[in-house]
Parts: structure tokens; C-alpha cells; sequence
């Protein structure tokens, strides 16, 4: 199945609709896969470097609304 831009990577998927745009996932992640989209009305976080994601998980366990999950094969 093809991957949806900028809301998966080989690992983890985010509900966008979940995202309260605390922008913790973002400042946790150690490998710089996630950023911001900040645009008045339209702001959550988004897969940005879908490349450098290993699967370490801290995004998922860091996110209060479980906006953002691993993928299950």
C-alpha cells in the first residue's frame, strides 16, 4: 500500500485530525522526522523526513491525543 504524504513513514502514522498541534512530537523526535504546519485555522504536526524515521516510538508515547500510532503490518 502507498504511503500517504506527509502523515506516514515505514513506521508510524498520524491522524492529523487528532492534533491538537502541541508540537511535542516534534520537539522530542531525535531524528528530525517531524514538523509543523502552522497556517491560522490549519495547524498539526506533519511527517516531514519520512526517510530519517527508525521507529524508536518516542513521537507515539510522547503524543497526548494518540494522534499518532505505529503502523501495523
Amino acid at each position: 500500500m502507498p504511503r500517504a504524504r506527509h502523515t506516514t513513514t515505514a513506521y508510524i502514522s498520524l491522524d492529523t485530525r487528532r492534533c491538537n498541534a502541541c508540537w511535542d512530537c516534534v520537539a522530542t523526535c531525535p531524528n528530525g522526522v517531524l514538523d509543523k504546519v502552522k497556517v491560522l485555522f490549519h495547524k498539526h504536526a506533519r511527517v516531514d523526513r519520512a526517510d530519517r524515521c527508525d521507529g524508536c516510538g518516542t513521537c507515539v508515547s510522547i503524543c497526548p491525543n494518540q494522534a499518532i500510532s505505529f503502523i501495523q503490518e
